[in-house]
């Protein structure tokens, strides 16, 4: 994280030299985000509104007093939650979800690959054969913590001076990357029961917090890059000299997955209704698919332009 403030810190220095005219203005932003889920399925459900804090550089390139580039380096932090299997109340999922764990390190699940088992050539939760000593947790509801480093490109319109104001709008696309991800995990402890190939509960309560998990997979949950569209507006107050104070919000229009669609750690394990209760009928597993969440955005942001 310091390595990454750094970067923008240094970025911003860098672009700020270049600027020889009144043409380019840069500066320092930041501000808090609002984001939420826009779920389309019934194997997830969202729970509440996400938050976040957003820290970086911000420019204007302008080709006439009234239109230029909107331009910047953020770093976002971001945190939100979902509700998985028997923590869903407004619709009835098809499994329950579960993954296996060592420590605070979440162990992979491919099922084509794999035949239905986690790392090891073995059954997560079992010692026979790929000594794989993982536990297992039902998970019911997940905590996202990423942090990201954004990239907005916006078209920028604004008036020309009115008193010691002018006022604007900008429209453009707002890409952001992945550069880490951790969860905050509740659920029930399970193991696997080879008698009957399924996960099954063994604890009666549900855990308070498991905190800091990660996937050792490639993919860690949330997808690598994702885009919005996004509109804002604001107003730029000449306070002294070259200098400007702006105050800004804005709506961002998720177009791409926030969430990895098919999950290479949770696996959901589904009866087929066939008995009374879950687990009486047949059980099928599989990896954990969601389809498409685009994420929208809520950004405010308080900058200094020079």
């Amino acid at each position: 994280m310091k390595k990454l403030l750094s970067l923008v810190l240094i970025s911003g220095i860098a672009l700020g030299a270049q600027a020889q005219d009144k043409k380019f203005q840069m500066g320092l932003t930041l501000g808090p985000t609002f984001t939420w889920t826009k779920v389309q399925t019934t194997e997830i459900e969202r729970n509440g509104i996400g938050s976040g804090f957003t820290i970086g550089v911000g420019g204007n390139y302008l080709f006439n007093d009234n239109i230029g580039l909107a331009l910047g380096v953020q770093f976002d932090l971001e945190s939100f939650k979902i509700n998985y299997g028997t923590a869903i109340s407004s619709t009835t999922p098809s499994g329950r979800v579960f993954y296996g764990y060592n420590d605070t390190d979440i162990k992979e699940y491919d099922y084509k690959e794999k035949d239905g088992v986690i790392e090891n050539n073995d059954v997560i939760g079992t010692t026979d054969g790929g000594g794989d000593t993982s536990k297992v947790m039902e998970l019911t509801t997940r905590k996202f913590k990423g942090k990201y480093v954004a990239v907005p490109i916006f078209l920028k319109f604004q008036t020309n001076m009115i008193g010691q104001f002018k006022y604007y709008g900008k429209f453009g696309v707002r890409p952001s990357f992945l550069v880490g991800s951790r969860f905050d995990d509740t659920g029930y402890d399970a193991a696997y029961d080879p008698t009957t190939d399924a996960f099954v509960r063994t604890g009666a309560s549900t855990h308070e917090l498991r905190t800091d998990m990660k996937p050792v997979t490639i993919l860690k949950g949330l997808t690598p890059v994702r885009v919005g569209v996004g509109i804002y507006g604001g107003a730029e107050w000449n306070f002294t000299g070259n200098t400007f104070l702006y105050l800004e919000g804005g709506f961002n229009y998720g177009v791409t997955p926030s969430m990895q669609i098919e999950s290479g750690h949770l696996v959901n394990q589904v009866d087929d209704g066939s008995g009374t209760a879950y687990g009486d009928g047949v059980l099928t597993r599989s990896a954990l698919n969601i389809k498409n969440n685009p994420q929208h955005m809520i950004e405010v942001k308080l900058g200094l332009l020079f």
